[in-house]
């Protein structure tokens, strides 16, 4: 299973996480994304796919 960490700092809410993630594990609410790690499938297509290199996934114990 994997954590996936979305710095908040770089997000700029582009949702190109959101609309391309093959298992929806992005989500919006207000003026955050949030993630649902249960979901991911560790394609790792999310992270170049950030433009702001906002979202890193690691490996959980």
């Amino acid at each position: 299973m994997v954590k996936i960490i979305i710095n908040r700092e770089l997000c700029d809410l582009c949702e190109l996480c959101v609309k391309y993630c093959p298992t929806h594990v992005f989500y919006r609410i207000d003026d955050k994304i949030y993630s649902e790690d249960s979901k991911c499938i560790e394609c790792y297509a999310c992270i170049p796919l950030c433009p702001r290199k906002a979202i890193e996934i690691v490996e959980e114990p």
